[in-house]
């Protein structure tokens, strides 16, 4: 094929996308019609679509995970109704509409890489971030950002899921020099929490107990940064273990299995684990 024959085919492309775009904001724009829309969608503001953005990116992870590209296609399209739903809100408050959205993003694309906008320069990838964080924290595109760095990441993950915000706080002050630097001095700390949260328990302190719980959680997302380890994928993968295990547990307890005892319980798991060790070997 012909780079003419590719340029035809993905303008084609592109302009069939533009049109299948047109009739999704009519879409969205009849779902949420004050007179024949939607009585649900309606009713809708941004709070109370936070559940939905936040089931439908674990939905799309999922599909990342399972690399099942049909899906991850259609849980895209569900994050894509997510933004348009916002984007038709903001529209009707007359707070923003979704050409404000689509300018701000094509500004900052533009903004953030110069070397592909403004004058064509092949750079390395250390380069190529440290360009985009520069220009991020520059005064002319976050002018409301607080110059202390607590107060910075306070505002930046205020909204995020805790984990995420554990691993935002952790990739900042690393490049301060606050980091780790071996698995053993991270393990020693985890021992430490484990130690104080034993001590909360056994004082029978709730507050102390949910305190101390905390950071032997906050150190192990800290574990899991410093080995490079997705912590929401390991335990995705360790749910998955445990079910495939109980599975067999259920199996070979049928009907009884709520009359079984701890002792039972312990001895059916020893099978299962061995029956699933069998089988993967």
């Amino acid at each position: 094929m012909s780079s003419n024959d590719r340029y035809n085919l993905q303008k084609n492309s592109d302009l069939e996308t533009l049109e299948s775009f047109k009739v999704l904001i009519y879409n969205i724009k009849s779902l949420k019609d004050k007179t024949w829309g939607c009585p649900w969608q309606k009713i809708q503001s941004h709070k109370s679509l936070i559940p939905f953005l936040h089931e439908e990116s674990s939905e799309f992870i999922d599909a990342i995970y399972e690399k099942k590209t049909d899906n991850i296609c259609e849980e895209l399209g569900d994050l894509l109704l997510q933004v348009m739903l916002h984007a038709e809100i903001g529209y009707e408050k007359k707070e923003f509409g979704l050409n404000d959205i689509i300018k701000n993003l094509n500004k900052k694309i533009i903004n953030r890489h110069p070397y592909i906008f403004k004058k064509k320069e092949k750079v390395s990838l250390e380069k190529s971030q440290q360009i985009w964080e520069n220009i991020k924290n520059s005064g002319k595109e976050a002018t409301h950002i607080e110059s202390s760095i607590s107060k910075n990441l306070n505002l930046k993950i205020k909204n995020l899921p805790p984990t995420l915000g554990t691993d935002k706080i952790t990739n900042v002050v690393k490049e301060y020099g606050f980091k780790w630097e071996s698995a053993d001095q991270i393990f020693e700390k985890l021992e430490e929490e484990i130690n104080e949260l034993k001590a909360a328990i056994k004082s029978k302190n709730d507050s102390d107990i949910k305190n101390e719980f905390g950071d032997i959680y906050f150190t192990l997302l800290n574990l899991s940064n410093f080995l490079k380890i997705n912590p929401e994928s390991s335990l995705q993968k360790t749910n998955k273990k445990f079910l495939d295990r109980f599975s067999i547990v259920e199996q070979y307890a049928g009907d009884n299995i709520k009359k079984q005892t701890p002792k039972d319980f312990k001895r059916l798991w020893q099978i299962a684990k061995q029956k699933l060790n069998r089988n993967n070997s």
